[in-house]
């Protein structure tokens, strides 16, 4: 009797391991899966709170109007989150204090909604704007803000790829203006010319190729920056640098 129980005994014990590990490993998932799930969730609903550039709609119309109602945004409002939204948010989370990186998430929304913040205007001079052209040349920026990121290519006139005169066209193309083929052509041809660029107008550059007259233009944005087409593609440079300074000539005007 006592050799017949031995075994019979060894077997319950294992048996009753063997259940523990196979149930171990499900009771575990099945936890750890439950767990994650409200974090996913959460990180979903966080990321939909924010506007980056590049983003568009009436929530970036809303974030333009907030920033305008306070003196950080002075262009038509569009719905177009391009640079110049980007700074003005970068500018209004350099005064309160926030994280500037230009991205509208809920801190800054719940800044800009408070009214607690103290205006740009308040702080700064009155900047006079023609009024009677600021609805046309804000579409002008934001046909050339369309064309960020595109590449560069000699020749290049489709929004596969632009070269700096291309970008001209196509902006313009864009409102329903022709101009001509080439910088030099623009310069002589087209628009008026004004003795300091306002938003939206173009500015030439000579002397940036290894040729006479307009080799270089670009549509400026206000802040002594604008949109052009350089070796890196279509992006948003410095006029103020030594570079584009000594090979600056004029602005023009073009409706």
């Amino acid at each position: 009797m006592t050799h017949s129980t031995r075994p019979f005994r060894k077997y319950v014990v294992s048996a009753a391991l063997v259940t523990s590990i196979a149930f171990t490993p499900l009771v575990g998932t099945s936890v750890s899966a439950q767990s994650n799930a409200p974090s996913d969730n959460t990180a979903t609903q966080v990321q939909s709170n924010l506007l980056t550039q590049g983003d568009r709609g009436q929530a970036v119309s809303s974030l333009q109007s907030e920033l305008s109602q306070q003196g950080y945004y002075t262009y038509s409002v569009d719905g177009i989150y391009g640079p110049i939204t980007k700074n003005a948010v970068m500018s209004f989370q350099a005064d309160q204090g926030l994280a500037v990186d230009g991205i509208a998430g809920p801190r800054t929304k719940a800044a800009l909604g408070s009214g607690s913040a103290a205006t740009a205007s308040s702080q700064t001079e009155p900047v006079a704007v023609d009024t009677s052209a600021s609805a046309g040349n804000s579409e002008i920026v934001a046909a050339a803000e369309n064309l960020l990121g595109i590449p560069y290519q000699y020749g290049g006139t489709t929004r596969a790829a632009l070269d700096s005169s291309g970008f001209i066209n196509e902006t313009f193309e864009q409102v329903g203006v022709d101009v001509s083929r080439t910088h030099a052509g623009i310069w002589a041809n087209n628009g008026t010319h004004v003795s300091s660029p306002s938003v939206g107008d173009v500015v030439f550059f000579e002397g940036t190729y290894d040729t006479a007259g307009p080799s270089h233009s670009g549509i400026y944005i206000g802040d002594n920056q604008m949109i052009h087409a350089g070796s890196g593609g279509v992006e948003v440079s410095n006029m103020g640098i030594d570079y584009w300074q000594n090979h600056y000539i004029g602005a023009k005007s073009i409706q």
